[in-house]
């Protein structure tokens, strides 16, 4: 009765990604220019530090040069 009941998988390949021609969509917000903090201990809204709030991804941008919150 060996291999009853037993599947063998095989590796799925990810096709290419294509590159997209355009602006593509900030990854931290996911589009939405904004994000959720906790600083202070309250959930707020504060504006995405990686795409300055556009929504769409900038390159070679250093978020922590412009950070959203600054502590005190």
């Amino acid at each position: 009765m060996a291999g009853q009941g037993t599947r063998r998988r095989t590796a799925s390949k990810a096709p290419a990604q294509e590159e997209q021609a355009g602006p593509r969509t900030c990854g931290p917000c996911r589009g939405t220019g904004k994000l959720l903090s906790g600083a202070g201990g309250t959930q707020h809204a504060v504006v995405c530090p990686w795409c300055e709030g556009t929504g769409t991804e900038i390159p070679d941008h250093d978020a922590q040069a412009n950070p959203a919150e600054r502590p005190d």
